[in-house]
């Protein structure tokens, strides 16, 4: 973006610790245009939606579009996948991922997706995007627990950054019961490859989980049986299991980065500073509500309204007098220009 590279050389971006965060923009189709059918019927209709468009128009949905809602489709606009927000309805909606600088908010990347896109799956990817537009090393991130995957941490930690995301981990331990034994309470010997129970029983490496890629450590199901520890270390009658990922020591690192002070300072922070982002361009620009059809459209919006951000920061930093000048015409300039590029 041209705009991130205006605010690199005026020194409003410091580009080592980012804020990242995603929002739902309701797509230009009711949710009454929703069918529901057999994933076959819903692909076969998204394929002939397709094959019609590129027919009238010069451009198409991209090749690298990645399905979603397999059965149901909107017929006003199939790339917007159903996604319940709240306590609403499920209804068509696209998902604006976005990357704020810490130094003065500006936007440095973004990405619009389908709504029903994780915001973990698109972490590296905006990071990238960070660095290729502001040719800034990342150094901290900053995000919430839907971010804080255990893929997240450890790519992270590989790419020599500071987690401050949320641990997705610790909010599931939260909601579980209790009085039953985390994996933290288990000691592991890295000499013998074993875990330790708190009742002193060895707990050995069993399989590797191909996905998840964390090996498996079991202990004995008649040493559980007779455990006077059993009833709160485990529920199951095949023994108690504990998980270790293949780069356990990097996630360690990663989630005790993650429950520092220092964390949860930059977390608070990046809630408001993301807030103050996104509601100024719900406000001012007409960032929750999609004005055309089809994800490359909302790709086109998404960047207009995050280029005219940026440039009213700079604007506001070079000439500080003019800063509520130029925070009162650019929605207004804005609002007259976006109709021109409507296909």
């Amino acid at each position: 973006m041209r705009t991130v590279a205006q605010c690199v050389e005026a020194g409003l971006v410091d580009g080592q610790k980012l804020h990242v965060d995603a929002s739902l923009i309701d797509a230009d189709a009711a949710k009454e245009s929703v069918i529901k059918g057999a994933p076959p019927l819903i692909a076969a209709l998204k394929r002939a939606y397709q094959a019609t468009e590129s027919k009238l128009e010069e451009t198409s949905t991209p090749e690298n579009y990645q399905a979603v809602n397999d059965r149901m489709m909107s017929q006003s606009d199939p790339d917007g996948a159903s996604v319940r927000q709240g306590g609403g309805d499920s209804r068509p909606r696209y998902k604006h991922h976005r990357v704020i600088d810490d130094q003065k908010g500006v936007i440095t990347a973004t990405e619009t997706t389908p709504g029903s896109i994780a915001e973990n799956k698109k972490l590296l990817e905006l990071l990238d995007q960070h660095e290729s537009n502001t040719r800034c090393q990342a150094q901290i991130v900053i995000a919430d627990a839907k971010y804080g995957t255990t893929e997240n941490y450890v790519a992270c930690q590989q790419r020599g950054m500071t987690t401050h995301m949320g641990d997705t981990l610790f909010k599931a331990r939260a909601a579980r019961e209790q009085n039953i034994f985390g994996d933290e309470v288990f000691t592991y010997d890295p000499g013998r490859d074993i875990y330790l129970c708190p009742a002193g029983q060895t707990l050995k490496p069993r399989r590797m989980h191909p996905i998840r890629r964390t090996i498996e450590y079991k202990a004995s199901a008649r040493v559980c049986a007779g455990c006077v520890l059993r009833a709160q270390c485990t529920r199951s009658h095949h023994g108690r299991t504990v998980q270790r990922h293949e780069k356990q020591a990097a996630l360690d690192l990663a989630r005790a980065q993650a429950h520092s002070a220092a964390a949860r300072r930059d977390r608070q922070r990046r809630y408001h500073m993301m807030e103050r982002s996104f509601a100024d361009a719900a406000n001012n620009h007409h960032f929750k509500r999609s004005r055309w059809r089809r994800l490359w459209r909302q790709q086109i919006q998404d960047y207009l309204i995050a280029a005219i951000q940026n440039v009213r920061i700079l604007l506001a930093h070079q000439n500080p007098k003019n800063s509520v000048a130029a925070a009162l015409f650019f929605p207004q300039r804005v609002a007259r220009l976006q109709p021109d590029f409507a296909y």
